[in-house]
């Protein structure tokens, strides 16, 4: 995702080392060498989701529960998160799930391989409301062509925000590309009955924030 060389090679550097170990982490090892997620998964696992930015991992851990033979591979930079999550996990027994704690920011496409997965969730990214910061938020052209690339022939990319101007913007980007359509469904909708809470999401939802939910199909 990065295009200058050598903030490119530094952040790498930073991106090898980290406090946490655990067989269910999946750590990048080698520059232009893609993880085999297949090889990280049980053999029993038939299809695969990706959580960028997953939290404390209560929707992920509930999706696991009731999709046994989904792999769910969560990308979390805050290790603390990524611990609770795992401590959950343990007590649970539950097999199919893994953890990356690589900035997706700073590398995304260039550790996966294509096609890979066939549900991406983005569920309440930092929203950065500053007009100043808005070059942070994670919504972007070039990234919506990345996770294009990484879903499976007829996937589906979900996203949650309780930040109004935020979710106009990203509506916004989703009509101004061809990669992705909404046939047969909602441009947007303020509920997703039956999917899994965060404890933010509740939190928020508590408050009486509007939550927005965007779901786009691969084209």
């Amino acid at each position: 995702m990065l295009v200058n060389p050598e903030i490119r090679q530094k952040l790498w550097k930073f991106t090898l080392r980290t406090p946490y170990s655990s067989d269910y982490l999946l750590q990048p090892k080698e520059w232009g060498k893609k993880i085999d997620i297949k090889k990280c998964f049980p053999d029993h696992i038939k299809n695969y989701w990706l959580e960028l930015g997953s939290g404390w991992g209560e929707v992920a851990i509930e999706l696991a529960k009731k999709n046994p033979t989904t792999g769910f591979l969560l990308m979390e930079r805050k290790i603390d998160r990524v611990i609770a999550t795992e401590e959950k996990r343990k007590e649970l027994g539950l097999e199919n799930i893994r953890y990356m704690t690589v900035n997706f920011q700073w590398f995304f496409s260039e550790l996966l391989e294509k096609e890979m997965f066939e549900t991406v969730l983005i569920n309440f990214p930092d929203p950065w409301p500053k007009r100043k910061h808005h070059k942070n938020r994670v919504m972007k052209p070039k990234f919506l062509e990345e996770v294009h690339n990484l879903l499976a022939p007829n996937g589906r990319l979900l996203f949650a925000t309780d930040y109004g101007p935020y979710a106009r913007k990203c509506i916004s980007l989703f009509r101004k590309t061809s990669k992705f359509n909404w046939e047969g469904m909602e441009e947007y909708f303020f509920d997703r009955p039956e999917f899994p809470r965060s404890f933010f999401e509740t939190e928020k939802r508590n408050e009486g924030k509007q939550i927005y939910y965007l779901e786009r199909n691969k084209v």
